[in-house]
């Protein structure tokens, strides 16, 4: 195979949105008077959109509580992001110049996240990444999201591309199952979100960095030709 489609989760892959994401939820915890979690907790309730995110974060408050109705929470906490969406996000270092050799190559590129699509669209916007993707399938408006495999498909359809020519970046077990699911390799970032070695053990590479991704879908390629 010489073409390719790289199909990228959002958080913890391309940008580090840990910060902004645990104002919100914060914010929205306090809202409901329950405790605020710390950030290195937050990190590892990432990777399955924002409803299981926030009742792992409500869990973390065991004192009896008036129960929340964790659909309403959702919503507050997105309006509450939106009010502060990428104050303190950042692109990770390397990102933006690989994206665009990519994009000079002509390598159609797309994202499959779980995040919301309203935030994903809006975050990708204010950092200047949207006009590199061409298909874009964020968690709450499909109907089977990662980890199942066609979460992926579903990216690759409105990329006009097939999992035969594609390549999976990811930080998370999430992004590894729903890739694994699709039939299509991936490339986990180490650097992400609630991972360890032991998690990443199935990519098809690891990488330590973003700038170490084009070798290490060269040699994924080399392997599959």
């Amino acid at each position: 195979m010489t073409r390719k489609a790289i199909v990228f989760d959002l958080d913890g892959t391309l940008i580090d949105s840990i910060p902004d994401v645990c104002a919100a939820v914060n914010e929205t915890l306090v809202f409901y008077k329950r405790a605020p979690v710390c950030s290195a907790k937050l990190s590892k309730m990432i990777g399955l959109g924002a409803q299981i995110m926030l009742q792992k974060a409500f869990a973390e408050d065991t004192a009896a509580r008036t129960p929340v109705l964790i659909e309403e929470a959702v919503q507050r906490y997105l309006d509450f992001y939106k009010a502060k969406p990428t104050d303190r996000t950042i692109i990770y270092p390397g990102v933006v110049k690989v994206l665009e050799a990519y994009a000079r190559e002509g390598i159609p590129m797309g994202i499959c996240t779980n995040k919301p699509a309203v935030m994903t669209k809006i975050i990708l916007e204010a950092l200047g990444l949207s006009k590199f993707f061409c298909g874009i399938a964020a968690g709450d408006n499909v109907t089977h999201p990662k980890p199942d495999g066609r979460h992926i498909k579903l990216t690759l359809e409105r990329m006009g591309e097939i999992a035969a020519s594609a390549i999976m970046v990811g930080d998370s077990e999430a992004d590894l199952m729903a890739a694994h699911d699709a039939g299509v390799p991936c490339v986990a970032v180490a650097y992400g979100y609630s991972q360890s070695d032991k998690d990443l053990s199935k990519a098809a590479a690891i990488i330590y960095t973003f700038k170490q991704l084009p070798a290490a879908i060269t040699k994924i390629l080399e392997v599959r030709k």
